[in-house]
């Protein structure tokens, strides 16, 4: 694996393929940008190699289709939003002949992307399971797969990796790691992948300006974080980690030399622990009512610092 974080994952995964042991659902969680997607599709490239039990080859016939996109064992929906017509079509697949060896393997890039629609006909197909066609399932975290989605599927939880270790690894990146490493490795939930994207697209700025706008709504002072978040998902995660801040600041737990922009003196704990509370609400909203005009749904939590 090129992504070295991933190979106790990988190192689990292998040993259950050499042992026939492997799931025929397997669902892989953790934060966005950990390399899920590279590991499933590793996995799945192993699963049809024709040379190899344990590890993908990376010579074979099959191994090069997979390598072209032309490998029709292998089911790849990566949709930013999979509707169920596409479920339908992967149930389908599912039902026919492989079209080279004896397996099959589909892979999801996004489970909670899915409608409650889709959802229903994906749990369909899983408890129909067919011979020789292994399911590869990936959800990013906050958001969480239906629970009977999950009980389908053997759940890996891949860990991200400590920002010590994160920092020799862009280090080898040769990229220049600064002072605001530790405010970043936050804002990217530790994910080293993501950050090397924050660094390498110059997204800093982009992240002052944020917490700009997120001061002005503790100080109840007229802001643009409604219609930042609206705009940009991300967003709506970073607010989150800001919230998360001012009250680790405010209880003594965090250090308020490395996040002094979180330092709140005007406003209560309480305040900040109930907005916290309005943010964990409006996720759970956005994953059952993926359609939600998200910005407008912050209004109850600004509000709380207008009191």
């Amino acid at each position: 694996m090129s992504s070295p974080w991933l190979s106790k994952a990988w190192k689990q995964l292998s040993h259950q393929l050499s042992e026939d042991s492997f799931p025929q659902s397997l669902l892989l969680r953790g934060e966005k940008g950990l390399g899920k997607l590279q590991l499933a599709k590793f996995v799945a490239k192993t699963i049809l190699c024709s040379e190899q039990k344990h590890q993908a080859c990376n010579q074979c016939h099959s191994c090069q289709l997979v390598d072209s996109g032309a490998n029709g064992s292998l089911f790849l929906l990566e949709q930013e939003k999979p509707k169920v017509d596409d479920i339908r079509a992967l149930s389908l697949w599912a039902n026919q002949t492989s079209s080279f060896g004896s397996s099959k393997v589909a892979i999801i890039s996004d489970i909670g992307a899915l409608n409650t629609a889709s959802n229903n006909a994906l749990l369909k197909t899983l408890e129909e399971p067919v011979a020789d066609t292994h399911f590869i399932l990936v959800n990013h975290l906050p958001f969480k797969a239906m629970p009977t989605i999950m009980s389908r599927c053997q759940v890996l939880n891949i860990a991200t990796p400590e920002q010590s270790w994160v920092k020799q690894w862009l280090v080898k990146q040769k990229l220049r790691v600064d002072e605001n490493f530790a405010l970043i490795y936050r804002f990217c939930n530790g994910s080293p992948l993501q950050i090397k994207e924050f660094y390498r697209e110059q997204q800093f700025t982009q992240l002052e300006q944020f917490i700009h706008q997120y001061q002005l709504m503790v100080q109840a002072k007229t802001n643009k974080l409604a219609d930042l978040v609206h705009k940009q998902p991300l967003y709506l995660q970073w607010l989150g980690h800001c919230l998360t801040l001012s009250f680790s600041l405010a209880k003594g737990l965090a250090n308020r030399d490395d996040f002094p922009q979180f330092a709140v003196v005007s406003t209560k704990d309480k305040t900040i622990e109930l907005a916290y509370q309005d943010w964990l609400d409006l996720l759970k909203q956005i994953e059952e009512y993926p359609g939600l005009n998200v910005g407008q749904q912050l209004y109850p939590l600004f509000t709380r610092f207008k009191d």
